[in-house]
């Protein structure tokens, strides 16, 4: 009996270090890039949201299938022929024509790893600010998951790339 209240204690003290842990090295974090599309916002949005084109132009999003409407659910494909990819089933928060298109996906349960994806357009003269940026909250999220976060930035910074040159009619 004295053995097994030891184990119980032993096993107390852990999950009470794993919390502490996880509480020490939590932090949300945001990450933004930006790029300056040539084109009307209209222009930027079309491509933006005609998900059936992404696996001809789209670095970062295979496929998204669903539709891009308020309070739906769409699945989006993260990934390349070239890599695994990563399945999330994201509910879309915002559709504002032509200005912002917002989802909300998580990793597991809500509150774990979640991460809230925005494409903002702002329309400039001739031409649109197309600002691609995703707040990351969670237990999970925090120093542990930096080296992912920064992935993912260089991911949306070839997407921001390969829409401007999709909407541009260019390559570089």
């Amino acid at each position: 009996m004295r053995y097994l209240k030891r184990i119980m204690t032993l096993l107390g003290m852990l999950l009470l270090l794993a919390v502490v842990a996880v509480a020490a090295l939590h932090r949300n974090r945001e990450i933004a890039t930006s790029i300056w599309i040539d084109r009307p916002p209209s222009d930027v949005w079309r491509v933006l949201t005609t998900a059936a084109e992404y696996p001809a132009w789209n670095p970062m999003i295979s496929h998204i299938s669903g539709e891009l409407r308020e309070g739906s659910i769409i699945e989006v494909d993260l990934g390349s022929p070239v890599s695994d990819s990563t399945v999330f089933h994201p509910t879309v928060l915002v559709v504002r024509p032509d200005r912002e298109l917002r989802w909300l996906g998580h990793v597991g349960m809500t509150g774990i790893f979640d991460g809230e994806h925005r494409f903002l357009l702002e329309a400039s003269g001739t031409g649109t600010r197309l600002v691609q940026s995703e707040r990351f909250s969670g237990w999970l999220v925090g120093r542990l998951t930096d080296t992912l976060l920064d992935d993912t930035l260089d991911q949306m910074k070839a997407m921001n790339l390969a829409l401007k040159q999709r909407v541009e009619g260019t390559s570089h």
